[in-house]
């Protein structure tokens, strides 16, 4: 079989892969929902396909391609004083004017030395729109001239964007610096601040039909589906197929892979703007809610925490399943620190009378008895029928139940001598 033939072999090899991917005709609205349901009727379009500028280096090209802000629903900049908070920074010292750069590699492998990026895409946001300049290694001779240029463009940057960039896009470069002798720019990644969108998506929680790939994020939330991508396992072939041909073609689905990662990047960052401020009003994802909720909580803003959580378990009162236990659990805490025990002590009692309940529960409610009731006598029944509770579900009576039993048998006893 010939080169050709075998090029044209794994390209029917691809199409029948990304068939089993995508069902042609299928829509968002025929997958389940996720947080994106109620922000848009129809969705999100497609990126508008646009032909690269391309430069021409000693050894390496540079494909430049840029795409006008609001060419899809959520392409437009996030300021960085919304990025801050998703990084945990409250004081970093960045300019509000800071370039963010966002980050993806294509590499000949997943690990080793011998990793190469072969692509590495950086978009950013200029006068003219959102640019993304994707510089391709045409010879590995030319690695260290393109590793210069990347690392030249990245020094200019405030701010990293990447997803899974902590463990994959970041660690290669770092190597591919440093083992072709220029380990002063690897400084360039590492002293970055760095926001990695996977730990965003991961305070998202998971969803029983979407997984936590980037292609599945920007699924779940701004509804963005792709056709025709390839499979990025099958991206290292295809590079040596294009370094023992030297047709480029068989690259086209690549670059076009490595453009979509850096779109969707872009829009899901968007995205995560509006579903972190105003989520509470449309989000229908319990699972983002509560994580949205404990990210506030975390951070002390009780007043936002309460309204993802309560969003999140929707007025759905006794809990019906676990995961809304749990975040009926969180809700009450707040409302607790809140300063409204009432509201809180109603969910205790809820939670108490549901197959979910756990122990705290009924402590909790047995402090508002005695703290806020004075109701010694129902506090001291409340850890009574904590003690049954247990034993019917065959596990040991934990300690603090115990002891708030003994105190309160104190209290009654002295009340009544």
């Amino acid at each position: 079989m010939s080169n050709r033939e075998i090029i044209e072999e794994l390209r029917k090899q691809i199409e029948d892969i990304l068939r089993q991917y995508d069902t042609p005709g299928l829509t968002n609205h025929d997958k389940q929902p996720g947080a994106s349901e109620g922000v848009s009727s129809r969705g999100c379009s497609a990126y508008p396909d646009i032909k690269p500028q391309v430069a021409r280096k000693k050894g390496f090209t540079i494909h430049t391609t840029v795409y006008s802000a609001g060419a899809n629903e959520w392409l437009h900049p996030t300021p960085l004083e919304i990025i801050l908070p998703l990084l945990c920074y409250e004081d970093s010292g960045l300019a509000s004017d800071g370039e963010v750069i966002f980050l993806d590699i294509e590499t000949t492998g997943l690990s080793g030395a011998g990793t190469v990026a072969f692509l590495t895409g950086l978009g950013k946001w200029t006068d003219d729109g959102f640019e993304i300049a994707q510089f391709f290694l045409e010879d590995r001779d030319s690695e260290p001239d393109m590793l210069k240029a990347i690392g030249t463009q990245i020094a200019g940057a405030q701010v990293l964007v990447t997803f899974n960039g902590k463990s994959f896009d970041l660690p290669v470069l770092q190597t591919r610096f440093i083992m072709n002798g220029m380990p002063d720019l690897a400084p360039e990644t590492e002293n970055k601040t760095h926001l990695d969108l996977y730990s965003v998506a991961r305070k998202l929680g998971r969803h029983p039909f979407y997984g936590m790939s980037l292609k599945d994020c920007a699924e779940r939330f701004p509804g963005i589906r792709r056709f025709d991508d390839i499979p990025g396992r099958m991206i290292p072939a295809l590079y040596f197929m294009y370094e023992r041909d030297h047709d480029i073609s068989v690259l086209s689905q690549v670059f076009s892979h490595n453009r979509l990662d850096i779109l969707d990047m872009v829009v899901l960052l968007k995205y995560a703007e509006h579903l972190f401020t105003k989520g509470y009003e449309f989000c229908h994802d319990p699972s983002a809610l509560a994580g949205i909720g404990k990210f506030y909580m975390a951070h002390g803003d009780m007043e936002i925490a309460g309204r993802f959580l309560q969003a999140a378990v929707n007025d759905v009162l006794p809990a019906q399943s676990e995961t809304t236990a749990a975040n009926s659990r969180l809700l009450a805490t707040v409302l607790r620190k809140q300063g409204e025990w009432d509201k809180a002590a109603s969910i205790w009692s809820s939670l108490i009378n549901s197959r979910y309940a756990r122990y705290e529960d009924y402590l909790w409610l047995a402090r508002y008895y005695e703290l806020r009731l004075n109701d010694i006598d129902t506090s001291f029944r409340i850890v009574l029928d904590c003690i049954e509770h247990c034993r019917q579900s065959g596990i040991s009576i934990p300690e603090p139940v115990s002891s708030r039993k003994r105190r309160l048998a104190r209290i009654i006893s002295g009340l009544h001598s």
